[in-house]
């Protein structure tokens, strides 16, 4: 190998260690940035939600009089317990309130009618089942007293989920329709299954 072979190599190899030593840099910084971040992530504040119960059923009648609440009472938000949840994003706009009193107005209507039309017999087949026997009196007493909670218990439902005008009017009443009615029969059910059977008969 010439001298000048011997200075070629010599100034290929330098120009190799300079080219991994600014590789190095680099990485060397891309780490420190990363590292950097990390702490960042770590430091900002965690926010958990904790779990939240709907406590629907629990229900205790020791008599047959009084007004019988079905799911949460609006009226008494003493029975929420520590049930405070900013929902982002909710603030209803004039076009949206419009599509809740639609949906208010179609879902207080198929509720009535199920309470004037199907809930009388709904009772006496869930006497059946509990070995009771009322009267009819008392049978349109339990419906009053659902019916004077219905609209405000639609209104939580409503309340629970945002309404688009992409939604589907007739399948969003549906959805609320099935809850509601399904609280009124677990509130008929507990009702009587707690219901001191030598007060009817």
């Amino acid at each position: 190998m010439n001298y000048n072979d011997m200075m070629n190599y010599l100034q290929q190899m330098h120009h190799y260690v300079q080219q991994q030593d600014k590789m190095i840099q680099q990485l060397t910084k891309q780490i420190t940035g990363l590292r950097t971040d990390i702490e960042k992530l770590k430091n900002q504040p965690v926010t958990n939600i904790e779990r939240i119960e709907y406590k629907f059923d629990q229900l205790k009648v020791e008599q047959l009089d009084g007004v019988l609440n079905i799911g949460l009472n609006p009226t008494d938000p003493d029975q929420i317990d520590n049930f405070e949840v900013q929902q982002n994003g909710m603030n209803v706009n004039g076009g949206q309130q419009q599509l809740r009193d639609q949906l208010l107005k179609k879902c207080s209507h198929d509720i009535h009618h199920f309470l004037s039309h199907d809930c009388a017999q709904y009772i006496h087949h869930a006497e059946k089942q509990y070995d009771l026997k009322l009267d009819e009196p008392h049978r349109q007493h339990i419906i009053a007293d659902i019916r004077k909670q219905i609209d405000s218990r639609i209104q939580y439902y409503l309340n629970l989920q945002p309404l688009t005008n992409q939604d589907s009017l007739e399948t969003k009443k549906q959805e609320i329709f099935a809850l509601v009615k399904k609280d009124v029969e677990n509130s008929i059910n507990h009702f009587l299954q707690h219901l001191p059977k030598d007060s009817v008969q």
